[in-house]
């Protein structure tokens, strides 16, 4: 895979709080810890130590986890039981479940944390690195996580199931690879993919445990650990975080804090935290605990608990509770070993609002690693490209300025018409001269005029600009339909497209070389041609 780099500002898809944490703003010093450079690592490292690691239990839970597909791979369960050793700490991602992976940046999150584990492994020998892939199982927006997009066409699950997503019964999911089969009919080895999936959805009993089964396959050779956040041993030894949302809403008052003083900076913070950050968690439910004057309600369900047993709840029952957005990493970040959390520019965007929170909680808080971006150009597109004299920068803008820019450059006609503008203004100029020698009154309507003809004169600019766009209206066309396919429905095509498509394309070696292409130490977008 041959790969350039685009600066994120280049792009005009990062917001500006993502651009000033890469870029090293010093406005935003106190809402991380060290930033994510190789040199930072033993200082990282040296600050987990002083927390506590929950490491048999962590080993073991993973053990009980990995039998449910059988059992872990020789590399996987050699990382599992380097866990329970001192020198060992991970770097994580974490992710929804998928169906068929979903869009490719799931793709891009986890080669990025097995690369990064593989390069401090290199450089830190002392150490042990382990890349970790949390499964968000306990998500419950089926509308994100039940569906995905190849070669144009979107697949949905339709399912009368409800609640927390890796609870979910995944055997319906298995007439999609019926249709993938005959979309993929003349590709062996694409058709093999598909098999794991429906192997995967056909013979697991829940959503999680089919999404282990492909991922290990996919990633299992790299050593990657898969991990269940619904998990009851886990959540036991988390029970006074808990506490401290539903009883005393302390992450609420916390995280409100830092986002005024992001507003306070000129930063849009991307979560509003809630009084209470859990939700109930039972079959088919996965609903907002809220406070009444009567103790606490599971919103849309009769189940109703006063103080005292609500906490009985919890002590008894820790499974049947579950962390949002402003929980979840807290308790992440708790279990794990954990050094670096590799995200997007949304998730880094709302870690960002965490370190005090963290701080205050007496939980480490991570390195914060922007996960790399890529835009991936199969090589016949890219020899249409450089037809159009086109570059692969050149397409982050849209598709009209692109077209302008385009008709502009082919064009022996000047369409600016600048100098015209001057000429008018001018004459303008000396006919207000004039009035104000005979009668000043006359001025106001010599202005008025000037506008009209102005008005009248960058009309013709666009007609000057849709008369040449018609003389190339090939090349146009050629243009917009390359822009709708590398940017579908004017998204980032790693936010829209299946990677299957593009791994039909070369079966044998697609995710190794998306491997080699990342570099988990540097933030510029990717351009891959392959």
């Amino acid at each position: 895979m041959e790969v350039s780099t685009i600066s994120l500002e280049h792009t005009n898809r990062f917001n500006r709080l993502i651009l000033d944490y890469v870029n090293g703003d010093g406005k935003l010093d106190d809402f991380y810890g060290f930033k994510h450079e190789l040199g930072n690592y033993p200082n990282q490292i040296a600050a987990r130590k002083q927390f506590p690691i929950h490491r048999e239990l962590l080993s073991d839970s993973l053990l009980k986890q990995y039998k449910t597909i059988g059992g872990a791979k020789d590399s996987v369960l050699k990382n599992i039981e380097s866990l329970r050793e001192d020198s060992t700490f991970t770097v994580t991602t974490g992710h929804q479940l998928n169906i068929f992976t979903g869009p490719l940046y799931f793709i891009y999150k986890i080669l990025h944390t097995i690369k990064l584990a593989d390069e401090l492994n290199a450089a830190y020998q002392d150490f042990h690195f382990v890349p970790i892939y949390w499964m968000n199982s306990e998500d419950h927006d089926l509308d994100e996580v039940g569906q995905f997009n190849v070669f144009g066409h979107k697949y949905v699950w339709e399912t009368d199931q409800t609640g927390a997503t890796g609870r979910m019964d995944p055997k319906s999911l298995e007439e999609f690879c019926d249709k993938l089969d005959e979309v993929f009919s003349n590709n062996p080895a694409v058709l093999q993919l598909v098999n794991v999936f429906r192997e995967a959805y056909s013979k697991s009993p829940t959503l999680a445990v089919a999404t282990r089964k492909f991922v290990n396959e996919l990633f299992g050779k790299y050593g990657l650990v898969i991990m269940d956040s619904d998990d009851a041993s886990l959540k036991k030894p988390f029970l006074e975080f808990f506490k401290h949302d539903v009883f005393d809403s302390r992450p609420f008052e916390l995280v409100r804090s830092a986002n005024l003083k992001l507003d306070e900076l000129g930063y849009h913070h991307q979560v509003n935290p809630r009084e209470i950050n859990c939700f109930y968690l039972a079959d088919g439910i996965r609903n907002r605990i809220v406070r009444t004057d009567k103790g606490f309600h599971v919103l849309h369900t009769e189940f109703r608990f006063t103080e005292d047993e609500l906490k009985s709840e919890l002590e008894t029952h820790p499974e049947n509770f579950s962390p949002n957005v402003v929980l979840r990493p807290l308790f992440q970040e708790f279990i794990l070993p954990n050094l670096t959390y590799v995200g997007g520019a949304g998730e880094l965007s709302y870690w960002l609002q965490y370190k005090d929170y963290f701080h205050q909680m007496k939980v480490s808080f991570p390195m914060l690693s922007l996960r790399n971006h890529f835009l991936l150009i199969d090589e016949n597109t890219g020899k249409r490209l450089a037809e159009l004299k086109l570059l692969p920068e050149d397409l982050f803008h849209s598709v009209e300025e692109l077209v302008k820019e385009h008709v502009f450059e082919l064009s022996d006609s000047e369409v600016e018409l600048n100098t015209e503008l001057d000429l008018l203004s001018q004459l303008y100029d000396k006919l207000k001269e004039k009035a104000n020698e005979i009668d000043g009154s006359l001025i106001s309507s010599i202005e008025a005029e000037q506008t009209r003809m102005e008005k009248g004169i960058e009309q013709w600019k666009s007609r000057f600009t849709r008369a040449l766009k018609n003389q190339n209206e090939v090349s146009v066309n050629r243009i917009r339909k390359l822009h709708k396919k590398l940017f579908p429905n004017g998204y980032l095509q790693e936010r829209h497209d299946n990677f299957l498509a593009m791994y039909a394309q070369n079966p044998t070696s697609f995710i190794d070389d998306l491997y080699q292409a990342i570099d988990p130490l540097k933030t510029e977008c990717r351009v891959g041609i392959f």
